[in-house]
């Protein structure tokens, strides 16, 4: 299942399991350089943004680590 991405919007923030062709799983965290593109927000709105990717990338850290640890306990 693939979002569709409106012109207008951009994916700050996002967290993907995959399984490739010969049942591989994997996981990808990207996380959006705000920085580059500061002058487009007020500072307030700019503030918000860092600290929920901040967090949101701690979480997902979490999440990543869970995940690979489950799958590396089933490797033989």
């Amino acid at each position: 299942m693939k979002m569709k991405k409106k012109k207008n919007e951009a994916i700050l923030l996002s967290y993907k399991l995959l399984i490739d062709t010969k049942g591989k799983i994997h996981t990808e965290r990207s996380i959006s350089d705000i920085d580059q593109i500061e002058e487009k927000f007020t500072v307030s709105t700019f503030n918000t943004l860092k600290t929920v990717l901040r967090v949101g990338k701690t979480e997902l850290d979490k999440v990543h680590n869970k995940i690979e640890d489950e799958l590396d306990s089933r490797v033989q």
